[in-house]
């Protein structure tokens, strides 16, 4: 198996943990509001405004996506 630490350097690492925190917070978040522990996404940022931890989720993702690319 390829270790991916040798292959990319420190900061695309760093970059790509950042990306897949980012997004993995808001994955968390999502299952603790469905189970009632904390505020919802919907009561924190209404209807309309779902599109900001969207977007923030999807760039997070994108960014370990360019980040691991080469991996």
């Amino acid at each position: 198996m390829l270790d991916c630490r040798k292959q990319i350097g420190r900061t695309r690492l760093l970059i790509g943990l950042a990306g897949v925190l980012t997004a993995a917070l808001f994955f968390i978040w999502l299952l603790m509001g469905l189970f009632g522990w904390v505020p919802t996404l919907l009561d924190v940022f209404g209807v309309t405004g779902m599109r900001t931890p969207a977007s923030i989720t999807v760039a997070g993702l994108l960014l370990a996506a360019i980040a691991f690319w080469d991996c």
